[in-house]
């Protein structure tokens, strides 16, 4: 029992022996000191703060337009596009490199461009310079409307009229027999179901078919097609995978492409069976005019090409297209 009772005290006094040097080291007066200017810190900092200069602001890390740089542009986008999304979004003359919002605010600016289909990334380096990576929207096709041309994307979306000149307008198909405007501002779509098909199909048109003296040329130039004629009477709400098309060539014969690129329908050709037979009907005719036509070609059908005589009201629509 006295041995027990013994090693319980030896214990207790242990114990009371260490909290008592604990006690005796943080009341040293260098250790007091210390944590003094620590709290002192904690309780100024916010106040200080306010009268420090920011970094944010020092010249050595603005940037302005000049000092970003985006994909390599082709030939159709505009030189000043940087300056461009820049204004549109309100950005001061110089924005700070360490603002931690200039990434988002920036990949905003180029998103809504008209020009812009997509942003893949912004980089920051230094000294201070921006690089965003973009998708560029490509222009496919005019669109003929009442008071001139419109040029779209692949996607129907309308791109900036002034950014084209007179000369270009014969740089891509057209779109003709279109009877709505836009309902929305550039770089939104169109809004009409008929212009959405009918440039989906001018994508497929835009594609390569070769060179020509040493030129590529697109499938439009090499059949010699002139426009895409959409259907009429189109409602709003109507879905462009079930309307059908046709292809006008440079002498007025008319050609039955049938449904969009897209479509899902299961007695529908495809794409490259649709431009194969255009192809074979070249090879073996050697052209889709002539003096007699113009003609209407049909390249739905599954059993072969059809051939006719253009009906007369569809030869009074060229006159009006």
């Amino acid at each position: 029992m006295s041995k027990r009772t013994t090693g319980k005290k030896k214990s207790k006094t242990t114990g009371h022996q260490s909290t008592n040097r604990l006690v005796d080291w943080f009341f040293r007066p260098s250790h007091l000191i210390i944590s003094a200017v620590f709290g002192l810190c904690l309780v100024c900092y916010p106040v200080f703060r306010h009268y420090l200069p920011s970094l944010t602001e020092r010249p050595e890390y603005q940037l302005g337009p000049e000092q970003v740089t985006i994909t390599s542009p082709p030939r159709w986008i505009p030189p000043d596009l940087i300056q461009q999304a820049f204004q549109r979004a309100g950005f001061r003359s110089q924005e700070s490199l360490l603002d931690e919002t200039l990434s988002e605010r920036v990949a905003l600016a180029f998103y809504t461009h008209p020009w812009i289909e997509d942003v893949r990334s912004v980089r920051k380096s230094y000294p201070p310079r921006l690089h965003v990576e973009v998708v560029y929207r490509v222009p496919v096709a005019m669109v003929s409307g009442v008071d001139g041309y419109y040029p779209v994307d692949r996607h129907g979306v309308l791109l900036p009229p002034g950014d084209f000149s007179v000369a270009d307008i014969a740089r891509y198909p057209h779109i003709d027999r279109v009877s709505s405007v836009p309902l929305g501002n550039v770089g939104e779509p169109w809004g009409d179901p008929a212009v959405i098909g009918a440039a989906e199909l001018a994508a497929v048109l835009q594609q390569s078919a070769g060179e020509k003296d040493g030129q590529p040329q697109p499938v439009w130039r090499a059949l010699g097609i002139e426009s895409v004629l959409a259907p009429r009477s189109v409602a709003m709400d109507e879905d462009a995978e079930h309307l059908e098309y046709r292809l006008r060539t440079t002498g007025g014969t008319q050609i039955v492409w049938g449904r969009t690129p897209s479509t899902q329908h299961p007695g529908e050709l495809s794409v490259e069976q649709k431009l194969a037979r255009l192809t074979d009907y070249l090879a073996g005719y050697g052209a889709f005019d002539d003096a007699h036509g113009p003609y209407e070609i049909d390249i739905r059908p599954w059993h072969g090409i059809g051939r006719g005589l253009l009906a007369a009201e569809q030869r009074d629509d060229i006159t009006r297209n």
